[in-house]
């Protein structure tokens, strides 16, 4: 008798953590990306990151039919980039508001070329791109900006941070860095900086979403 009762509050036990980790799910990419951003703190410019934050490492293949055909947002950046430091807090801050529960994330750094004008004025490749890379560039073609020095609108580059913002295969728009007014990376966001990247994120999540503003019925 008494080792039924052991048993049964084993059982109990069991169930009761069971309940909690289906009610409260651990989200390793949340926690991969907050160590991995804030690992830098000491040598980079120092952030902070929720541990509930919807961050989902995503392999290029996601990324792509994402793209093609899917609804969410991307974030393409990488840790140490200072650029993406600045980013990143309001970013996820937008999210958080607006209860976006996903946010896709690539680090597309080591994909990318590398190009410069030779003395002749002539463009050379000091590192070529992957396939891969090349076909995410022609995929958001449209909306990539030039590659800056080279003096050739039709050669396209992935900056970082980009953010896409796509909804059933149509991208809606994209964000590079952060707005227009920060100059230096390493001058932290003033809030008035904050508060208009932070618009501009949660404008375009918005239309991701569905969300509508009950007076315009337009994205709020």
């Amino acid at each position: 008798m008494k080792n039924l009762k052991i048993i049964a509050s084993c059982l109990a036990f069991i169930a009761v953590i069971i309940s909690l980790i289906v009610m409260n799910p651990i989200n390793n990419d949340s926690k991969k990306f907050k160590e991995e951003y804030e690992s830098l703190n000491k040598t980079h410019k120092p952030i902070t990151i929720n541990k509930n934050n919807p961050i989902k490492y995503a392999d290029y293949d996601e990324i792509v039919n994402l793209i093609k055909s899917g609804t969410g947002v991307i974030y393409f950046g990488f840790p140490e980039c200072p650029w993406c430091r600045n980013a990143v807090p309001v970013l996820l801050e937008a999210a958080e508001e607006l209860e976006l529960k996903e946010i896709y994330y690539f680090n597309a750094l080591d994909m990318r070329d590398i190009k410069k004008l030779d003395e002749n004025g002539k463009i050379v490749t000091t590192k070529e791109g992957t396939k891969e890379y090349y076909e995410l560039v022609n995929l958001l073609s449209d909306y990539l900006g030039e590659y800056e020095g080279l003096n050739d609108k039709e050669i396209k580059r992935l900056y970082f941070p980009t953010v896409v913002f796509v909804k059933e295969g149509k991208v809606l728009g994209l964000n590079v860095s952060t707005v227009e007014s920060q100059l230096d990376p390493m001058v932290d966001l003033n809030e008035k900086q904050k508060a208009e990247l932070k618009n501009i994120y949660e404008t375009y999540m918005s239309q991701v979403l569905g969300i509508t503003c009950p007076i315009t019925g337009n994205a709020c």
